[in-house]
C-alpha cells in the first residue's frame, strides 16, 4: 500500500473553537444586532453560555433558539427580539466556521443562512430602488445601487478584488482597498433588510481568509458606528460641497485587522454639520454642536445644552426651532424629534 493513501484521508472536520473565542464570537453576533435597532434576549445569553461552556455545540445551540420561536416559514412575521436572537446564533455559527468562497454567490448564502425563516426574501436580491433617511445626514440618505444592477456590481467587486494580490501590499495599501471593497459592496446594497449585518458577517469571513486575526470586539462594542460609517464613505452632496468619506470606515476597519488598542468612536462624530468645512460661522457651528448633543443623548435638557455651551436657555431654544426640534414626552423621559418636511426624524 502506497504511503501517500494516509494522507488522502487525512482530512479533519472542523471542532468547536475554544472558550474565550466562542465567547468574543458570541459578543459580536450579539453586537451587530445593534446595526438595525435589535437588541437580544436573556433567553440567548443562557444559550450561549451553554455553548461557551462547552454543553452544546453552536448549531444546538442555534436549533434551541429557533425552537424557542418556533421557526417556520409559513408563519407571521417574527418580533424583533426573535429575529436578534435568530440571526445571532447563526452569525456564531457562521463566524465559528472556517468556510468560504470570494464568489458573488457568497453573500447570498450569507444572507440566506441569517434570515431563512425570518424573512421571505431570505438570499434574494430586491426588487426595487428604496431611499433610508439617515439622522448623521441630516435626513438625507445614500443614493444605493439601482436594483436592476446588482448582480452587475457584485460581481464587478468581486472580480476586482480577486484581480488583488494582498501579499504584496504594505498595511496601509491594503487598509485602502479592503476599505473600499466592503464601501462598494454595502452601497450595493443586495438586500431590502439585513444588508449591513451580512455585509459584516462577509468582512470578517473575507479578513480571515486573507490570514488577518479578526478582532471581533471592534464590531461587538460599535456596530452602529460600523453602519454610519459606511453611509459615510457613500453620500456625496456637491452643492452642500460634501465628498464621500472613507476615513471613518478605515479607522473603523484599521481596529478590526491590526488589533483594537481601545480607540474611541463616537458617531456624532460623523454628523455631516459637525467638521470645520460644514459650517465656518459661530451660528452654524453651535448648530452642529446641538445635532451632535442629542445624537449623543436624545433626552438632553436645554438647560444642559445651554450650560454645556455657555449660552443662554433663549438662544438653545431659538437654534433648536429653526432646526426643527421638538421635545415630546415628560421632562425626565422624553426625547427630542425632528420634524422635516417629508416626515419626523427621531434622532437615536
Amino acid at each position: 500500500m502506497s504511503d501517500m493513501s494516509v494522507f488522502d484521508t487525512n482530512y479533519e472536520a472542523e471542532k468547536e473553537p475554544q472558550k474565550r473565542a466562542k465567547y468574543e464570537t458570541w459578543a459580536a453576533a450579539k453586537g451587530m444586532q445593534a446595526v438595525d435597532g435589535l437588541s437580544t434576549s436573556p433567553y440567548l445569553d443562557e444559550v450561549a453560555r451553554r455553548n461557551i461552556e462547552g454543553d452544546l455545540t453552536s448549531y444546538e445551540a442555534a436549533k434551541l433558539i429557533e425552537s424557542y420561536y418556533e421557526v417556520r416559514s409559513d408563519r407571521e412575521a417574527l418580533s424583533d427580539q426573535a429575529e436578534a436572537d435568530i440571526v445571532a446564533s447563526r452569525i456564531n455559527i457562521l463566524l465559528n466556521e472556517g468556510g468560504f468562497s470570494l464568489v458573488p454567490e457568497e453573500l447570498a448564502h450569507i444572507h440566506r443562512t441569517l434570515f431563512l425563516g425570518v424573512r421571505e426574501d431570505a438570499g434574494i436580491y430586491r426588487n426595487r430602488n428604496f431611499i433610508k433617511k439617515e439622522w448623521i445626514l441630516d435626513g438625507d440618505s445614500v443614493i444605493y445601487g439601482d436594483y436592476r444592477y446588482i448582480s452587475d456590481g457584485v460581481e464587478r467587486y468581486i472580480r476586482r478584488e480577486r484581480l488583488l494580490r494582498y501579499g504584496s501590499m504594505e498595511d496601509e495599501e491594503m487598509l485602502v482597498h479592503l476599505t473600499k471593497c466592503i464601501s462598494d459592496l454595502w452601497q450595493v446594497h443586495p438586500f431590502s433588510e439585513g444588508n449591513t449585518r451580512t455585509i459584516a458577517v462577509f468582512a470578517i469571513k473575507y479578513f480571515r481568509y486573507l490570514g488577518f486575526n479578526v478582532d471581533n470586539r471592534v464590531f461587538q462594542e460599535h456596530s452602529w458606528y460600523f453602519r454610519n460609517a459606511l453611509v459615510r464613505a457613500n453620500y456625496t452632496h456637491a452643492r452642500k460641497h460634501i465628498d464621500a468619506d472613507k476615513s471613518f470606515l478605515e479607522s473603523f476597519l484599521s481596529c478590526v485587522l491590526f488589533g483594537w488598542q481601545g480607540q474611541e468612536f463616537h458617531n456624532r462624530n460623523l454628523h455631516i454639520l459637525v467638521g470645520p468645512l460644514s459650517f465656518p460661522d459661530p451660528e452654524h457651528t453651535l448648530d452642529a454642536s446641538l445635532l451632535a448633543d442629542i445624537s449623543a443623548d436624545p433626552s438632553v435638557t436645554r438647560a444642559e445644552m445651554a450650560d454645556r455651551h455657555n449660552v443662554s436657555a433663549k438662544t438653545i431654544e431659538r437654534h433648536l426651532k429653526k432646526l426643527g426640534f421638538s421635545f415630546e414626552g415628560p421632562s425626565k423621559t422624553g426625547h427630542w424629534v425632528r420634524q422635516e418636511s417629508n416626515g419626523d426624524i427621531h434622532l437615536p
